[in-house]
């Protein structure tokens, strides 16, 4: 025998505070399964390169900041001076990275990538740019929305990342 529905109690409406950890909840499976996915793809072919992680986002930064100095690279990373020194070591030892000259402070190195390093990072860009395009297409009209909320979540990444 089934209970009669007390039409005079409404449904109980979940607080703010459990939509909030509901939300957030998602957010974070969603951000986990998204990185696991999307990042799939470039860690196959940043494995082939037979470079370590940390020298690859040297490589990156580098590439992104032509000219920037050791001590600005460490700074933008968030690691070490010495450990920046040493990976700088290694890419420039390897033909990747160049070290030049500053005229106003001999201190200061700039850094560029070889062109053996611009070929590498190309090669590993143009990797992941067919996926991304037909993750593009699987969006279709949905990608400005998404794109939104991409920047939305990197700006507030970057608001909370210590400097």
């Amino acid at each position: 025998m089934t209970e009669p529905i007390d039409s005079a109690t409404p449904p109980q409406q979940p607080s703010a505070s459990d939509r909030l950890r509901a939300a957030s909840d998602r957010l974070r499976a969603a951000y986990w399964q998204v990185l696991h996915d999307l990042d799939a793809v470039r860690l196959q072919q940043w494995e082939q390169s037979n470079l370590t992680l940390p020298q690859l986002r040297v490589l990156f930064q580098v590439r992104r900041s032509p000219g920037i100095t050791t001590g600005q690279l460490a700074k933008c990373l968030g690691i070490t001076m010495s450990t920046t020194s040493g990976l700088v070591t290694k890419l420039a030892d390897n033909g990747l990275l160049t070290r030049g000259t500053s005229q106003d402070d001999r201190r200061q190195i700039p850094l560029q990538l070889s062109e053996k390093g611009q070929e590498l990072a190309g090669e590993l860009a143009e990797t992941t740019r067919p996926f991304l395009d037909g993750v593009i297409e699987c969006l279709g009209d949905d990608v400005d929305r998404v794109a939104s909320a991409l920047e939305a979540l990197a700006a507030a990444a970057a608001r909370v990342r210590p400097q």
